[in-house]
């Protein structure tokens, strides 16, 4: 009797170990849901809406997109940890992530997280409208060192991408100003539409067809040489400032998601890349590839979250 109830008890055992293994093997085997921080429409919120529908073809399960905007990402990060680490819940990341975790206000760290290579890399800009008085970076810089309250400047987020790249240009210009954050970067380009804003720090995707229908006029871009997608504005090197910045964008899943999760889904983003459909959407946003493997994207967050403190140390004076 006694082994005839070990016997049962190691058939029970040996189930459920392969029950486990086939749940991880067949994954995905349910839809999939993805979380962004940032409002519709926003340059991330496109990149996500379009990597679920090529992925979504790549996995065989349809992919949801939820928006969970605030706290530069924070109320979605959080929302992912809430819930299980098995790959079915992903959220967006941006080089925003690496400030929040940085300002220490959370209570996550980069190492609650994996990062998938970033998919896509962008430069930042100085924009202003087709009416403004400023026609070149020089005069913008003039009237904030005249009258910094006078000339408002704004842009995606409190201690994000957007105002370090205003910060390093208040440091090399040597002035200060104001920072007028926003939930989204669209919300920044209306803004500035509107009347509201003077100038904004945003990517250029954030506001493409202005840019090109001549509404929105940029005064500089944060590339090391000139852009090949707007040839025609000089970068802040050319025009007297050391500030060469990107911002990356990409997705996480929980730290203790499997190895093999991770593994599919890397692959599988590795051939959403590969298509020429992709590439196409990355050339009409003007964007660039980042080409990191998920071991390169942590540790390249961790450096960034690190050079990040600095600033963040700096800024209070002038939020």
């Amino acid at each position: 009797m006694k082994k005839s109830w070990l016997v049962q008890f190691a058939l029970i055992l040996i189930s459920t170990l392969l029950l486990g293994t086939t749940s991880f093997a067949s994954y995905p085997d349910k839809p999939i849901r993805f979380i962004t921080g940032v409002t519709p429409g926003a340059p991330l919120d496109l990149m996500m809406r379009t990597l679920a529908k090529y992925l979504s073809d790549e996995l065989g399960q349809p992919i949801t997109v939820e928006n969970r905007v605030g706290g530069t990402g924070a109320i979605s990060m959080q929302a992912i940890l809430n819930m299980p680490a098995d790959g079915y819940n992903v959220v967006s990341a941006t080089s925003s992530t690496s400030f929040l975790i940085a300002e220490g206000k959370t209570n996550f760290s980069e190492k609650d997280f994996i990062f998938f290579g970033g998919l896509q890399l962008e430069p930042s800009a100085v924009a202003v409208r087709k009416d403004s008085p400023y026609h070149t970076l020089a005069q913008l810089v003039e009237a904030l060192k005249k009258s910094p309250d006078k000339v408002s400047v704004g842009g995606y987020a409190t201690a994000g991408f957007h105002q370090f790249v205003y910060y390093r240009l208040q440091e090399l210009a040597g002035f200060k100003g104001i920072w007028i954050p926003f939930n989204g970067g669209n919300q920044g380009v209306l803004a500035l539409l509107g009347g509201h804003l003077d100038a904004t720090i945003m990517t250029p995707s954030s506001a493409l067809m202005q840019i090109k229908s001549g509404d929105i006029r940029l005064l500089a871009i944060s590339t090391a040489q000139r852009s090949e997608y707007f040839p025609e504005v000089p970068t802040f090197k050319e025009q007297g400032y050391d500030l060469v910045e990107n911002i990356w964008r990409g997705i996480m899943v929980k730290h203790g998601t499997p190895p093999e999760v991770v593994a599919k889904l890397a692959n599988a983003i590795k051939a959403v890349e590969a298509k020429p459909e992709w590439k196409k959407f990355m050339v009409e946003n003007g964007q660039s590839p980042m080409n990191l493997s998920v071991e390169k994207m942590q540790k390249y967050v961790a450096d960034e979250i690190q050079s990040r403190r600095k600033f963040l140390k700096a800024i209070t004076p002038i939020q």
